[in-house]
């Protein structure tokens, strides 16, 4: 699988994934049962969503849910690398990268 692939390239459990099953309109021709899908995702603690790029069905959602998982993510390691580090003001912020000649 290419989640497998990607976390050993990564070298990190902390990749943001989420199992994603298209051409949900074409029913008649699954090849992965929903309950199969949401097992794997239950087994790889990820969200499962099902799209139709045809039908435009949860195309949206499946970026927006990524952006968030991301952001979170971010978020976490931001707050672990800074621990308990005080927030420079504005005003210093600015004055740091400003040169005024």
């Amino acid at each position: 699988m290419y989640r497998e692939q990607i976390l050993r390239v990564k070298e990190d459990e902390n990749v943001p994934f989420l199992l994603v099953g298209n051409k949900s309109d074409l029913e008649d021709k699954r090849q992965v049962s929903v309950e199969e899908a949401k097992s794997r995702a239950d087994q790889w603690n990820v969200n499962y969503v099902e799209t139709s790029a045809k039908t435009r069905a949860n195309v949206d959602k499946v970026f927006f849910d990524l952006m968030r998982e991301i952001r979170a993510r971010k978020m976490e390691d931001s707050k672990e690398k800074n621990g308990k580090k005080k927030r420079k003001s504005l005003a210093k912020r600015i004055r740091e990268r400003c040169c005024i000649l």
